[in-house]
């Protein structure tokens, strides 16, 4: 061990020796010469050895390793853990590389009768290239790995062969009762370190802290902070030596003055940071306050201008208390908000347990299988953003929001415990997030698109791109389908009894008697007429899964009809729910709108009701209640009208009032392709059938006019 001056220590009480660490010790023009050199060793590469290092998840481990030495530390997270399996700190794999090259440097002087100052010095230049967050970490990680490898040999010695013939070859101290003190100092001073540690984290990671803080705030607390590092580095290096001995000290050794006057040593180290960590907790506190003041009018001035990129405005949200805030558990890594980049990004906010299973699946569906995930999928990023209910996480919080972040196939926020309150209240506020899952569409440049593309993605997915509330608009303009729309995705069964253009009935009641009663018509009016008719149960509106599971229960058991199972039931009327906000969000979707509302009506204020449709045909029935009675009790009254009138002209005929005697002169010109593929057509007007005409439209060629 490095030689002591064993006349001082013999001859100073220890509140002596302690006083000599005192944090005042130094006079404000030495604090300002040391805090010189240190600032010109530090030489930040944007990319050092390095690749940027997750500072505060190596912190964690740091934390959790210790807690297997001393159970004064808090229990380990179990994702800390199981971190070895995770690549999150960063350095490109690079972090063990780096890890031994800073603890050679510590401990290979440990012999030598050097100056403290100036090997901690020489430290701060090994560390020049990387942040002040991460030359505190990574020494802390390079000292804890060497005293956890003598701790986990030590613990296994009585219980693992391999363990105790490593201990007789390192000649590692058999009886460890009578270094209990050194050991207590140590510790000790390790929780001491971390907790300094956490302070430089801490204010590294203050939002916008330059600017939002004024001058004076950073200076001091920066003064602070380099101080406060400055004695985490040294008293890393004179404890080394410590460490080093635990690990070749002979059992004469253990009972020396030596290891004794050794752990004071410690003991007056811990006293000095203690007073350096009160110090630059009070600046801290003075910084918060300060951000807290400025930061909501901050987030709402960002989003009243322009930018060139989106990467301000989600730092401003999201980068605030971590350089790589975003989680992908489908890649086992953190990310930068860098690798968001030239991409639409889409916030899906909601509580920590997200939505229904059935609702999530779908979601994944549309958002990542959908078949236009591939053309358009590079091009926009989801970023999961819970916010609980109550204003603090509780347990069931955090595990709902661990198993699905490490479930869902895109980005989460990796912490969202520590969103500045700023965040959550210009969420709820400015978005209107009242606990039901939204999405916010941000553009390429930071812009806010849509305040909620949530509908829309649910009823078109991946088509949606850029899913903007301009391109909203324009998918209704586009939209020309109705059974399509209600269910695509859910079931590929329905899907391609809907594009093989067969007529279809979905019907809807929670009676079981009117079910029967209504497939037992169904089925003869297929029987006699011979018409290609399928029927398909989809429940009703908020069903009870019991009153559900029965009804099923029942056709199933009577093969009556088609059913959807009770979660893709769900999903219908999720969809149904979509086209309805979307419906009424947008004025340019009335034209679809008078199709819809009734669509609507039938399915949400009746608990009996049915709609027909055909393939891609815009053209449906809708009944509801006595309606659906009256048609089937009129069957024989339009079933002879099938031939002639089609099967959707002869239940108009047969369910609308007597047609008026005045004739109708009203024309509709309808595209060659339309006009030929529909065997009957109806007046828009009348409801009458139409006779058929084909116009020729003459197109002459600007050469032809020249002739």
């Amino acid at each position: 061990m490095r030689p002591l001056n064993l006349s001082t220590f013999f001859t100073s009480s220890p509140m002596s020796l302690l006083q000599q660490f005192d944090p005042c010790s130094l006079s404000s023009i030495e604090e300002d010469l040391l805090i010189k050199k240190i600032l010109q060793t530090h030489d930040p590469d944007p990319d050092p050895d390095g690749r940027e290092l997750d500072s505060s998840q190596l912190l964690l481990v740091i934390e959790s390793t210790m807690h297997f030495i001393s159970p004064k530390f808090s229990y380990p997270r179990s994702d800390c853990i199981n971190s070895w399996n995770f690549e999150v700190f960063g350095l490109e794999g690079k972090l063990g590389y780096t890890v031994n090259k800073i603890s050679h440097r510590i401990l290979c002087k440990c012999y030598e009768d050097g100056d403290l100052h100036e090997e901690t010095m020489m430290l701060f230049e090994t560390l020049g290239p990387f942040k002040w967050d991460a030359k505190v970490v990574l020494t802390l990680a390079a000292l804890v790995t060497k005293y956890g490898e003598f701790w986990l040999i030590m613990q296994l010695v009585h219980h693992n062969s391999l363990a105790a013939l490593t201990a007789a070859l390192k000649q590692m101290p058999r009886e460890l009762n009578m270094l209990n003190i050194q050991f207590k100092a140590l510790n000790l001073l390790f929780d001491t370190m971390i907790e300094a540690a956490n302070l430089v984290l801490e204010f590294e990671g203050l939002p916008l802290q330059q600017q939002l803080l004024d001058d004076e705030a950073i200076v001091v607390t920066k003064s602070k902070m380099y101080i406060t590092i400055y004695w985490i580095l040294r008293s890393s290096i004179s404890c080394a030596p410590l460490i080093a001995d635990f690990r070749t000290m002979k059992h004469n050794q253990v009972h020396s003055n030596s290891t004794t006057i050794a752990a004071w040593t410690v003991f007056s180290l811990v006293y000095k940071l203690s007073g350096l960590c009160n110090d630059l907790r009070e600046k801290l506190h003075m910084c918060h306050m300060q951000i807290d003041r400025k930061f909501p009018e901050k987030i709402r001035d960002l989003f009243k201008l322009s930018h060139c990129h989106n990467q301000e405005v989600l730092h401003v949200l999201f980068s605030s208390t971590n350089d790589l805030p975003l989680k992908d558990s489908s890649r086992e890594k953190y990310f930068g908000i860098q690798e968001l980049e030239n991409k639409v990004v889409i916030l899906l906010i909601s509580k920590p347990e997200l939505i229904a299973v059935e609702k999530i699946f779908y979601l994944v569906h549309q958002m990542h299988d959908h078949p236009l995930h591939k053309k358009f999928g590079a091009s926009y990023a989801v970023i999961w953003v819970p916010i609980p209910s109550s204003h603090t996480w509780n347990l069931s919080d955090e595990m709902n929001f661990n198993f699905l972040s490490n479930s869902l196939p895109w980005f989460s926020i990796r912490d969202p415990w520590l969103l500045h309150s700023a965040v959550i209240n210009f969420i709820r506020k400015e978005w209107s997030y009242k606990e039901e899952p939204l999405m916010v569409v941000l553009s390429t440049d930071g812009v806010v698109t849509n305040l909620n593309a949530i509908d829309m993605v649910w009823l078109w997915g991946a088509k949606a791109f850029p899913f903007s509330a301009s391109r909203e608009k324009e998918l209704w303009e586009q939209e020309n389908r109705i059974l399509q729309l209600l269910i695509d995705g859910i079931d590929p069964l329905l899907t391609n009894l809907v594009d093989e253009g067969k007529h279809i009935c979905f019907y809807g009641s929670d009676k079981i008697s009117w079910i029967r009663d209504f497939n037992n018509t169904l089925q003869k009016i297929k029987n006699s007429m011979g018409i290609q008719l399928e029927a398909i149960y989809v429940g009703y509106r908020n069903p009870h899964n019991k009153d559900v599971g029965n009804i099923l229960g029942i056709c199933i058991e009577e093969n009556s009809s088609i059913f959807l199972s009770t979660a893709k039931m769900k999903l219908f009327w999720l969809r149904l729910e979509s086209i309805k906000n979307s419906v009424a969000r947008l004025d340019q979707a009335a034209h679809y709108n008078s199709i819809i509302q009734p669509l609507l009506d039938a399915c949400e204020t009746s608990t009996d009701w049915m709609i027909i449709g055909k393939g891609s045909s815009t053209d449906i029935i809708i009944l509801k209640g006595r309606q659906v009675q009256e048609c089937l009790n009129l069957v024989p009254e339009w079933a002879e009208n099938v031939a002639k009138l089609g099967l959707f002209g002869a239940i108009r005929c047969a369910m609308e009032s007597p047609l008026p005697v005045k004739p109708c002169y009203h024309n509709e010109i309808l595209q060659s392709e339309e006009g030929l593929t529909e065997e009957f057509v109806f007046c828009s007007r009348c409801k009458r059938p139409v006779e058929k005409f084909v116009v020729y439209q003459c197109n002459v060629t600007e050469s032809a006019q020249e002739d």
